[in-house]
């Protein structure tokens, strides 16, 4: 036996004949090979199973176990001896001797007498092709590993439909379950497309096919199927290989389906509410709004706004705005009939009708996406195939009223209401961002006008919008620019009839509008923030102009300046106060500052805090517009104020008016009772100022004594009687 090398493949030489055997080792030695004899067939399958060799020359013939025997045994085992090429050596080249060999499991046969020369090239084209055949089996395990880890199937189909080869994916059964038949290599192979898959789906198929072998480009499509018992979403590519076959791959995307819908939900759903959210409403009111041109139709859109809803969120907390944002969405969905949601229309060519859009086109069902939350405590309501106006109005209405009955949250009754805008199509606009910002201004306008109300959207309201826009504008450059003024109403004692007081009124000289009434500026402070800047330029102007009186004409005057609701809460009230008087020097026995009943009451507790730092710097308080308020001799003893108004709705009416005379005295003998002063506003005849002077009004003020006038003006009318100071 000749010595092996890693680098020479090893040939087995089995045969009982020596001389033989000699041949043959010395004809491998001339190819490059190596061998190793064996001398019969017990001894060739144990060095077979010993050295595994590359190639095995085996005689027919020999002893203990002939070559057919020992060939059968070899293929028999495990390991490389299974696949090992054999070449049968036979005596002769009968056919029942070559059928023999191949029966055993010969690779080839030679026949003797042996051509040495063509044996040498024989073995070693054998070893090439046992080599490929290696290579293969090789790579065809690999490629059926792959294909095992695969989920996806594999299919094979001609022109006509048929299925030329299948192999079912990893994920896909290949047992029949709750009563559905797998699709497998059996099931599937030699049949046509429409025996497998439903006609619908294979018609589909079958015009995806054509175009991949017309265009030799790679198509998909996808479809669903009914399948152990739940929807199973298939996407399936097509390639052509051929002129007439295509390859295709079946993948199981039910699972991409459930995470698209679930994206698509959170994109589209309200997470607090659950119902859809602005994204959802535009997308709807953009299919609604192509419809409704098409179907020469109308709709609705209503903007609905929570009225005071910061209120609860300030004082009752967020947790429980958030619940009652989720109640106020549930009883949206109670209130609003299907029959208002529910289009009718025309649907657009190639699309379902609306309110039968399929899932994949639409995140959730159509009647459900004509409500939305759009943020906040905002929601709209789409209201489609409008015949009348009427109709969304009775909408309007019904929810209106929905939301006035009260929410239990945690055992506590909450109310609120809602004010609610209406914009038309195609009266209003044509565009989806047009009708819901007219929307939005109607609401506004509804709340503008007492809240709690609807409104439909005109173009009026636009105007009304933008000039209020531009003189929120004009009021922001106001302070900046010394646009602001004041004038000052004189005060007079009802018996001297002397000035012993002003009230400062601020004033706006605007350079375009020229003066603009305060009735028209004031609310506008208020509503924007800006009343705390104004008033406290108007606190300090007025400081200011007081102790410029003092000094020049040797005088006191008192100085009243109203304080607004905005400005009382202010935690910097008794600060800014502090400076203006310490800018000015100031006596603050000489400032009063005027509030009303409203201011009082919003925050009893906070309220006190607040008069009580007031009351310690010294500052003069009185109660303004006394009579249109609350009105409780409760708050006047806690309050502990040093005088009161009388509102001029009350002195407007006398003498004549009884009522009123009987309110005003009653009013003048409470305060005197708690020993406040009482000053009366709007005094405009003298038969008024008879009869406040008969009941005991301390001082007056109105048209009749003076209208509000500029400084100088002011400056006029005082003579040098000084003003007694009130004791601290």
């Amino acid at each position: 036996m000749s010595a092996s090398s890693p680098q020479r493949g090893v040939v087995l030489v089995a045969d009982d004949d020596p001389v033989m055997r000699l041949l043959m080792l010395e004809m491998l030695q001339q190819v490059g090979l190596d061998g190793i004899e064996a001398e019969d067939g017990r001894q060739a399958l144990a060095l077979a199973r010993e050295h595994r060799p590359d190639l095995i020359l085996m005689d027919v013939e020999m002893p203990h176990l002939d070559g057919f025997a020992a060939c059968s045994a070899i293929r028999r085992s495990e390991g490389p001896g299974a696949s090992v090429p054999i070449v049968m050596v036979t005596g002769g080249d009968d056919i029942e001797a070559v059928t023999s060999a191949y029966e055993a499991g010969a690779t080839d046969f030679v026949s003797k007498p042996i051509n040495w020369p063509i044996l040498g090239h024989r073995v070693l084209y054998v070893l090439r092709a046992s080599d490929a055949i290696a290579r293969l089996r090789i790579a065809d395990a690999q490629n059926r590993a792959v294909l095992a880890a695969i989920p996806d199937t594999f299919f094979r189909m001609n022109r006509d439909g048929f299925y030329l080869d299948y192999e079912p994916g990893r994920n896909f059964p290949s047992r029949e379950r709750d009563g559905a038949v797998p699709f497998t290599s059996e099931r599937c192979v030699g049949r046509h497309i429409t025996d497998v898959l439903p006609r619908e789906i294979a018609a589909r198929m079958m015009e995806q096919l054509g175009e991949v072998l017309r265009s030799q480009q790679i198509r998909s499509i996808e479809y669903e199927l009914l399948r152990f018992g739940a929807t199973q979403h298939f996407e399936a590519r097509l390639v052509a290989t051929g002129p007439s076959e295509v390859l295709g791959l079946v993948r199981d995307i039910s699972e991409r389906k459930r995470s698209e819908e679930q994206i698509r939900r959170l994109a589209y759903c309200d997470s607090l509410t659950g119902i859809p959210n602005r994204q959802a409403f535009l997308e709807t009111l953009e299919r609604e709004l192509q419809r409704s041109k098409i179907g020469n139709k109308k709709f609705a859109v209503l903007f609905m706004d929570l009225d005071a809803f910061k209120r609860i969120n300030d004082t009752l907390g967020h947790n429980v705005g958030d619940h009652l944002l989720k109640i106020v969405s549930e009883r949206l969905r109670e209130t609003i009939r299907p029959s208002d949601l529910v289009s009718r229309s025309e649907a657009l060519p190639g699309e379902a009708a609306l309110g039968e859009v399929a899932l994949e086109d639409a995140p959730f069902h159509t009647s459900a996406t004509n409500l939305a939350r759009l943020g906040g405590d905002e929601f709209t309501i789409l209201i489609p195939d409008l015949e009348r106006v009427e109709h969304a109005l009775n909408v309007a209405h019904r929810v209106k009223e929905a939301m006035r009955r009260p929410f239990l949250i945690d055992g506590n009754e909450i109310f609120v209401t809602a004010s609610i805008g209406i914009s038309l199509f195609p009266e209003d606009g044509d565009d989806c961002n047009s009708l819901l910002k007219f929307a939005d201004t109607a609401m506004y306008h509804a709340k503008n006008c007492g809240k709690n109300n609807a409104k439909l959207y005109s173009s009026s309201l636009t105007m009304q919008i933008m000039s209020h826009v531009k003189l929120e504008v004009g009021l922001r450059k106001a302070l900046q620019n010394d646009e602001l003024y004041l004038l000052y109403q004189p005060q007079l004692d009802v018996r001297s009839l002397e000035i012993v007081g002003v009230e400062a009124l601020v004033r706006w000289r605007h350079p375009e509008r020229g003066i603009i009434s305060p009735n028209e500026f004031i609310p506008l402070a208020e509503e924007t923030g800006l009343i705390v800047p104004i008033g406290e330029w108007v606190l300090r102007t007025a400081c200011n102009q007081a102790r410029a009186w003092q000094r020049a004409l040797q005088r006191s005057v008192r100085m009243a300046v109203n304080l607004s609701a905005k400005q009382f809460k202010d935690e910097n009230l008794s600060q800014i106060v502090l400076s203006a008087l310490d800018e000015t020097g100031l006596d603050p026995r000489l400032l009063e500052l005027e509030l009303t009943e409203g201011t009082l009451m919003d925050d009893a507790r906070a309220t006190m805090v607040t008069l009580d730092q007031l009351r310690g710097i010294g500052v003069y308080l009185s109660i303004d517009d006394f009579g249109t308020g609350y009105s409780s001799m409760n708050y006047l003893k806690r309050f502990d104020v040093r005088s009161l108004k009388i509102d001029r709705s009350f002195i407007c009416g006398l003498p004549q008016d009884s009522e009123n005379a009987a309110i005003t005295r009653a009013i003048i003998a409470m305060a005197h009772g708690l020993k406040m002063a009482v000053v009366a506003e709007g005094v405009e005849t003298d038969e008024q100022l008879v009869m406040l002077e008969q009941y005991g009004c301390d001082l007056v003020q109105g048209y009749f004594l003076g209208h509000p006038s500029s400084a100088d003006a002011i400056t006029e009318m005082l003579g040098p009687v000084p003003l007694v100071l009130p004791a601290p």
